[in-house]
């Protein structure tokens, strides 16, 4: 929200999960409207900010929203090709307005509220009369609210068999948790006024290499409760950084607990004096909790002080189709039941059994996208797949992690393939998955999680891709004559290893900067004119960081600035706090200016320069360079980096997306699917057929794979055709088994085509080579793998 006449920003609305693609206003200002890409929308309280409701019923995203001119409806349009009206006042949905064959972009009221007026991407523009009765919906709805409780606290403060115990579980005894998982707590009150409260409680493994994850799972937080060992002497230091990493995670201020584990085994050390004057200092709630999940020390006085100590009414109350509610809970207690992974339509089919309902894709669509925003479950974006353990991403991520810090190189990377064959390092507590097929398919997902988040950098070489963390590199900086000098530091607040790692990624994916050498939190990176330059952080008292900037003396002040804004931006948008300095030295005697602090306060009060306190003459503080600083020019041509990079870090996603679906595919056909690196040859993965007794022949799929809709466009002639590379060509032709090219587009839409034989004919009888293809693909699914085992498997190769 901005104030026009100013430019200044009142506040931030933040609730959605997802990018915001509309926003309207009501007519006397009070509430305001918006729709997301998190298939919801919501009503929020213009002065206070505060979330008033969330209006759940689309099935993908929102694209457009609009209130009447009266203010007591709001119409919505989506991607699911629906115009939907509601109730402003109750939430409640008052039409389903069907239609429309394309993603609804833009919705209005006429002047007068009695139409509604709706365009959709494919330029149909549709008018609706809201006076008659069409699209009236009947089904019962329900409203609710829910909360996110997290239970957090080094490994061993006893939290898992706490939480399990807090959720009416008995009592058994459980390893230290290996990632955030989720259980269903009901309050034992009943609903107020037809609304119904429900609690979420989030038990989160305490191990170090867990916390770079953590992060993902702690927004829209409702109350914490932060739990400790008594026993440990570092109690406090432990404590002290569990509230950093819960203020960090989440924007709004929420209650927190405090709350001792296991202490029929492991008695606090220190004195209860100590504890409280901890807990007042850091802004705990009520009492210190002192519990014991295995005799039932104080877990019924907890559980009290978690439900009253939630604020219902800063939350938003959720209006949403009963049969929705219905199915959540149905797929809850599939999660909880264990289920790791399901396709979506045997999702679908199960629960129209167990609810004996006829049921409609979009709805139960809707509800997998609502439980993937939290990270309930997460749906993938290949095969079909509904992951029901999300949590099992972080524990297979900690591994990972695990088998990185036990290279004695310490070199920080590991071979993307290693992970896929899931040869890792496994605590006791890790329990692997029995199905080989399920792994894989978790493994694939964690390696594509990491990439889209930018947390390494995924390398080629000659023996096959690395994943490179620059936030686990081990070897330490030697000390070296003539370092580049520092030029400008940052103080910071928030999770370093997530800020430093996504910086050092995204710089190496910048065109303008190349990669020089990483080193134990330090990256040196190069001018294109091979001027070095680089970045290093430290870790301040309590995880806040430190960060340097430094460069080669003489490369140009231009290509210094580049550098140094983007560093600057990124760490505007992932940390807090963000404080910079320049490190400023006399032009005359060399002399730095020691305290930094005051040079930069005189520069923001408009001081030209300060006296050198060695030659006492002028130093000159706003300079060339932070003239250039601040100019429009450099921020664009940095915004511009910034987007140059995140699209191949997403270039890099998909192509992980296209092998899920590959591999996924494949194995439902009851075939081998594997990834292979033969050089820059056009050869990504081949398939291996089965006999008909199971056991592998010989022969084979090779596979090409395009993610993508830019790797394809049309000719004149509308045929769609495909730039292919002569050494690709003649590489394919010379192939003793079929070559596909495999291209998925934007819509998800996976097809291929046979391009060895394609190739061959078009250049027979001593055509020229060809540079495109004319590409003809059908859907590659379970079928079309099969067709194509049949046809392999009869052909004898020559």
């Amino acid at each position: 929200l901005w104030e026009v006449e100013t430019g200044r920003q009142v506040r931030v609305l933040e609730g959605h999960s997802a990018p915001v693609f509309s926003v309207a206003i009501s007519g006397d200002g009070r509430l305001a409207l918006s729709g997301s890409a998190d298939n919801t929308v919501r009503l929020w309280e213009v002065e206070t900010g505060r979330q008033v409701r969330v209006l759940e019923g689309h099935s993908d995203s929102v694209f457009s929203v609009a209130i009447s001119g009266d203010g007591r409806l709001a119409l919505s349009g989506s991607d699911d090709n629906t115009v939907r009206l509601w109730e402003v006042e109750t939430g409640r949905q008052v039409r389903v307005l069907e239609g429309h064959s394309a993603g609804v972009w833009s919705v209005a009221f006429s002047t007068d509220g009695r139409q509604a007026f709706s365009s959709a991407v494919n330029g149909v523009l549709r008018i609706w009369d809201l006076t008659g009765t069409a699209g009236i919906v009947t089904e019962e709805q329900v409203e609710y609210a829910n909360a996110k409780v997290l239970l957090v606290g080094d490994s061993g403060a006893g939290k898992t068999a706490l939480s399990m115990q807090l959720a009416g579980q008995a009592y058994k005894e459980t390893d230290s948790t290996v990632g955030a998982w989720a259980t269903q707590l009901k309050l034992p009150v009943a609903a107020a006024k037809g609304r119904e409260r429900e609690i979420w409680l989030w038990d989160f493994g305490g191990q170090e290499d867990q916390r770079l994850i953590h992060q993902f799972y702690m927004a829209e937080t409702a109350l914490a409760v932060v739990m400790f060992d008594g026993q440990k002497s570092n109690m406090f230091d432990s404590l002290s950084q569990w509230d950093r990493d819960l203020a960090r995670a989440s924007a709004k201020p929420f209650p927190k607990l405090l709350a001792a584990g296991r202490v029929d085994a492991s008695p606090i050390r220190v004195s209860r004096q100590e504890v409280a004057e901890f807990a007042k200092e850091r802004g705990f709630h009520g009492q210190l909790f002192e519990t014991s999940a295995k005799k039932g020390i104080g877990c019924e006085e907890l559980k009290q002080a978690i439900v009253s100590g939630i604020d219902w009414d800063r939350f938003a109350w959720r209006n949403s189709p009963a049969l929705w509610k219905r199915l959540r809970e149905e797929i809850i207690q599939l999660k909880g039941a264990g289920r790791v992974l399901v396709r979506f339509n045997e999702l679908r089919d199960y629960l129209q059994l167990k609810l004996s309902v006829k049921l409609e894709d979009r709805d139960l669509r809707g509800v997998v996208g609502l439980l993937n925003g939290p990270g309930v479950l997460m749906e993938l974006q290949f095969g079909g797949w509904v992951l029901l353990q999300p949590e099992l991403i972080n524990a297979y991520c900690q591994a990972v992690i695990q088998t990185i810090r036990a290279d004695q190189q310490q070199l920080g990377c590991i071979a993307e393939d290693q992970i896929l064959r899931g040869e890792l390092s496994y605590q006791s507590s890790i329990e692997r998955l029995q199905d080989p097929e399920e792994e894989r398919i978790i493994l694939l997902t964690m390696v594509e999680t990491l990439l889209e988040r930018g947390l390494c950098l995924r390398e080629h070489t000659e023996q096959g891709p690395l994943l490179v963390f620059p936030s686990f590199y081990g070897r330490e900086r030697p000390d070296l004559d003539g370092h580049p000098a520092v030029l400008v530091s940052y103080r910071f607040d928030g999770f370093l290893d997530d800020v430093y790692a996504t910086l050092v990624v995204r710089l190496h994916h910048t065109k303008a900067f190349n990669q020089e050498k990483l080193w134990r939190h330090a990256a040196d990176f190069k001018t294109l004119s091979g001027k070095l330059m680089g970045v290093k952080v430290a870790r301040g008292k309590e995880g806040a960081g430190e960060l340097a900037v430094y460069f080669d003396p003489s490369i140009p002040v231009g290509e210094k600035i580049l550098f140094m804004r983007y560093v600057h931006e990124h760490l505007k948008g992932k940390a807090r706090g963000v404080e910079r300095e320049r490190h400023y030295v006399c032009p005359y005697c060399g002399t730095a200016v020691e305290n930094r602090k005051v040079a930069m306060r005189k520069l923001m009060d408009g001081k030209k320069d300060i006296p050198c306190i060695e030659c006492e003459k002028r130093v000159p503080l706003w300079d060339e360079l932070e003239e250039l600083f601040g100019s429009e020019e450099t921020r664009r041509r940095v915004l511009e980096l910034q987007q140059a990079s995140a699209l191949v870090l997403s270039t890099a996603s998909k192509e992980r997306t296209l092998v899920g679906d590959v591999i996924s595919t494949v194995s439902l056909a009851d075939q081998i699917a594997r990834e292979i690196t033969v050089g820059d040859n056009g050869i990504d993965m081949e398939i291996q057929f089965r006999h008909d007794d199971g056991t592998a022949s010989a022969k084979k799929l090779y596979l090409q794979l395009k993610s993508g809709d830019s790797h394809l466009r049309k000719r004149g002639d509308d045929v769609e055709v495909f730039a292919v590379k002569p050494r690709h060509a003649r590489f394919w032709m010379e192939h003793e088994y079929p070559v596909m090219l495999v291209v998925r587009g934007s819509d998800g839409v996976v097809r291929w085509m046979e391009v060895r034989d394609w190739l061959i004919a078009a250049t027979e009888n001593g055509k020229k080579p060809v540079k495109q293809i004319e590409f003809d693909g059908e859907r590659l699914d379970v079928m079309a793998v099969r067709r194509w085992r049949e046809r392999v498997l009869l052909v004898r190769p020559n």
